[in-house]
């Protein structure tokens, strides 16, 4: 496991304040009508077409899984920006009334280049969340640089995500 992915897991556990060791706190929340009995199909090591092919069980014992993060860029967000991935997931657990999914990625070429982040993924009837840790490449540079764009890119990648994730086991799908 790299030193990045290792910061980003420990933050996450630790769920410590925004800008703890260089690294930065990541929450993003989708407003989505949720079937939550399709949670647990939707993350079954089988049914990851909606994600990409399998890669393998990380450190953590996540199921990794190759996918393109993507990140419109254009002020009408037409240009895309791709970049593949390796995203990890974790079982999920049912609780009373949503569902808990631990969640990491990181770049799949060039890594050093990217954010790590590592954190879970609660879904409940009327809502997905995201929430966790990710540290900027170039340590404490690249932490500044965080300051001034690349948080901007960290939430849309996230919300890109979790649009993806309505597509698969929300109740107009």
């Amino acid at each position: 496991m790299s030193d990045d992915i290792a910061r980003v897991y420990e933050a996450d556990r630790r769920v410590s304040q925004t800008d703890a060791d260089g690294v930065v706190r990541l929450s993003a929340t989708r407003i989505a009508a949720i079937d939550l009995d399709r949670v647990l199909q939707a993350f079954a090591e089988e049914a990851h077409d909606w994600l990409g092919p399998p890669d393998g069980i990380d450190d953590g014992a996540l199921t990794q899984y190759l996918c393109d993060l993507e990140l419109k860029v254009s002020p009408e967000r037409r240009s895309i920006f791709r970049k593949a991935a390796i995203v990890s997931v974790g079982r999920p657990v049912r609780q009373t009334d949503r569902w808990l999914v631990p969640i990491a990625w990181r770049a799949a070429t060039l890594a050093p280049l990217f954010p790590v982040f590592a954190g879970r993924l609660t879904v409940y009837p009327d809502r997905l969340e995201l929430d966790g840790h990710y540290a900027p490449p170039f340590g404490m540079v690249g932490f500044i640089l965080d300051r001034a764009l690349l948080a901007i890119a960290a939430r849309r990648t996230a919300f890109w995500f979790l649009a993806k994730i309505e597509g698969v086991i929300g109740e107009g799908t």
